[in-house]
């Protein structure tokens, strides 16, 4: 099985931690896995401001030998998804891919923290790693089962307000509707709030500093290296 990690922009930038532990997390089930290093943004912030580019013909060409491609990030592998590439299907979100093709279950039950977990829109809506409420379809959560333990989710699935452009174009919308989400989360008794988009969590826990709020956030990918390997000192 050839299959190649995707590093978000952002998290190479902000965070190249998770792209790590990412990698280590997929080489832990035995399997081949190349990170190519001149890969590209999947064009995402272009495509929602409604700009031309071709940074998804790019990205068709740096991946398209890869039997899978495996990304910590649902909102760029929808994106790609939604392009009509040879490489579209091959596309996963980690836990997506974790899920559906390892069948993976109950990976962190053994997590010794209670987890809340933000179900983020381009995972349960673009995606379909959970059911989003407005659908009424019988409840399922992808990234509950690979992950099993004591989890907790809000109460409302709706945005945290990140949006990409939208924080920067409406700020304070954009501020408020992640205060809510905050609350929402805090509200379950998790001590760590975590979630397949890095950029949801990075929102979230800007907020959080910001006001003053003690919550421990962690991406997807931190959660499941740590059940994996203990976490680093």
């Amino acid at each position: 099985m050839k299959i190649a990690l995707h590093v978000p922009c952002y998290i190479n930038e902000l965070n190249p931690e998770i792209a790590r532990k990412t990698l280590l997390i997929l080489r832990h089930f035995g399997l081949n896995v190349s990170v190519p290093k001149n890969q590209t943004c999947c064009g995402q912030p272009f495509i929602n401001s409604g700009q031309p580019t071709t940074l998804p013909e790019q990205f068709n060409e740096i991946f398209k030998d890869y039997e899978y491609i495996v990304s910590p990030s649902s909102s760029c592998t929808s994106t790609i998804r939604s392009q009509e590439l040879e490489v579209s299907k091959k596309m996963y979100e980690l836990c997506e891919f974790l899920h559906d093709i390892l069948q993976v279950r109950d990976i962190a039950k053994n997590y010794p923290k209670k987890i809340a977990l933000h179900n983020s829109c381009h995972s349960i809506r673009h995606l379909l790693e959970g059911a989003p409420s407005e659908l009424n379809i019988p409840y399922f959560n992808k990234v509950k089962k690979v992950l099993g333990g004591e989890i907790v989710e809000a109460k409302r699935d709706e945005c945290c307000g990140f949006g990409g452009v939208f924080s920067v174009k409406e700020g304070f919308i954009s501020y408020v509707m992640g205060r809510s989400k905050l609350d929402d989360l805090i509200s379950t008794g998790g001590e760590v709030i975590t979630g397949v988009d890095f950029s949801c969590l990075m929102h979230l826990k800007g907020i959080a500093e910001k006001d003053g709020d003690d919550i421990e956030i962690k991406h997807i990918s931190e959660i499941i290296y740590e059940s994996i390997f203990g976490e680093e000192k």
